[in-house]
């Protein structure tokens, strides 16, 4: 009979830290203006043209990339952004 903190036959569950010291970087504002523009071209030429779960579908997507854009936005600092562009 095993004990209970025998682990042979079992899951082992461990903790994971979370590292405070995560460096967030945002994301490209062309990914923004791809999902604004993708969402828009779904909702009202898609679905019209073509069929509307296809439109449906687009729309989702480019509606997760726009609300991942946000995301990164707000986490990330505003020199993360203007460190990765090259100076002129």
């Amino acid at each position: 009979m095993a004990k209970r903190d025998d682990h042979r036959h079992g899951r082992v569950k461990k903790r994971i830290s979370r590292d405070s010291s995560r460096k967030w970087a945002p994301l490209n504002t062309g990914f923004m203006l791809t999902s604004i523009i993708g969402f828009f071209i779904s909702a009202l030429y898609v679905t019209q043209r073509f069929s509307l779960k296809v439109g449906i579908a687009f729309s989702v997507v480019f509606f997760c990339m726009f609300l991942a854009s946000i995301i990164s936005m707000g986490r990330a600092s505003p020199d993360a952004q203007l460190a990765a562009r090259p100076i002129r």
